[in-house]
């Protein structure tokens, strides 16, 4: 079963998410910033990460696990372009406003899942 990661503090935002998740027949594990990214299994389909969470809001975060091979996913209140582009370059593959995230979930999913089949 592929795995969620989620780097996500707000308990609402995080909640829904991972239901979302897990009703699409997905685990989710939550991470922090103390979490070691060598314990990161090969089965993570994607990770998803409060960018407005400012222990999480770093380049180098994104950049540790776009090293590992992950797919990226950024979550903010408000896109700021500046931001987005600096997120963007270090490995972040799409920014979406927290308004609008737990909705898109299911298609998400769904498309890289079959990106990764295929």
């Amino acid at each position: 079963m592929d795995k969620i990661l989620l780097f996500v503090k707000d308990f609402e935002l995080g909640t829904r998410i991972s239901s979302t998740c897990v009703d699409l027949g997905y685990s989710v594990d939550f991470s922090d910033e103390k979490t070691d990214p060598d314990s990161f299994k090969n089965d993570i389909l994607v990770t998803f990460i409060d960018l407005d969470e400012d222990v999480f809001a770093s380049v180098g975060l994104v950049s540790e696990l776009k090293r590992r091979s992950l797919k990226v996913i950024g979550i903010m209140n408000k896109i700021k372009n500046r931001e987005r582009s600096k997120l963007q370059s270090a490995g972040c593959e799409i920014i979406f406003p927290k308004s609008s995230i737990v909705k898109s979930v299911p298609k998400l999913l769904d498309e890289l899942s079959s990106r990764i089949n295929n």
